[in-house]
């Protein structure tokens, strides 16, 4: 191995610690006040570095925006595929535990949940949010909903033309074009739903009440699951 050899290994090692570094700085940021509150020059005074050196690593607060977001999504879907691990698990308990992971994500990083999810006007541009790597959860969904269905309805749909078509649309999207309307609608209005309800309970709404945000959710996976088993229990 050569001097030089050594040398851009060790600049390497450098650059990818400092990378490291500035994500971890900028989502203290965005815990600490929001994305609202990271740009640059507070990103280079929390480091310690200049404003110069870190448009080294990020063109623009745009681009180190985007980033966090495609980061934050992957967080949270790698959150939702662990919570699924255990093959011994029922798929509907499975569903239950990626949803659960879901909103744990949420609940414990309240402000990146609200970056991912919230207006993100001049912050990022629009592709971003094309698809994202919580699709691959969204696909997991699918796939252990697939597990419950009754075969019976396994080729069910919704009752309205348009809709399906629109769901086998979203399927498709998903890489699961094989999926029944009735199916899709079923990932879809658990994801809704518990989007909702999560949303409505980082805003406040079910504090000091008696109403627990979990069992709202846990009735919503029951509601769809039965969905997919018309003649079951």
């Amino acid at each position: 191995m050569t001097n030089e050899t050594r040398t851009v290994s060790r600049r390497e090692r450098l650059r990818a610690q400092t990378f490291q570094e500035i994500e971890e700085a900028s989502f203290a940021i965005i815990d600490a006040e929001g994305v609202q509150a990271l740009s640059i020059a507070a990103l280079a005074r929390s480091m310690a570095m200049s404003a110069p050196a870190v448009y080294r690593y990020f063109a623009s607060r745009d681009a180190l925006v985007a980033h966090l977001v495609t980061l934050s999504y992957q967080q949270l879907a790698a959150a939702m595929s662990q919570a699924a691990e255990g093959g011994r698990k029922a798929p509907a308990t499975r569903v239950r535990l990626i949803v659960t992971a879901y909103r744990d994500w949420a609940l414990r990083y309240r402000r990146r949940y609200g970056m991912l999810f919230g207006e993100r006007t001049g912050d990022v541009p629009g592709e971003v949010t094309a698809r994202t790597p919580l699709d691959q959860a969204m696909a997991l969904l699918v796939d252990l909903l697939a597990a419950v269905q009754d075969p019976a309805s396994a080729d069910g749909t919704s009752g309205d033309r348009t809709l399906d078509g629109q769901l086998r649309r979203w399927a498709r999207t998903q890489e699961r074009a094989d999926t029944a309307p009735v199916l899709a609608r079923a990932a879809i209005l658990i994801w809704t739903r518990v989007h909702g309800i999560v949303s409505l309970e980082l805003t406040g709404v079910f504090d000091d009440r008696t109403i627990e945000a979990q069992r709202l959710i846990d009735l919503e996976i029951d509601d769809a699951v039965r969905s997919l088993r018309p003649t079951g229990p």
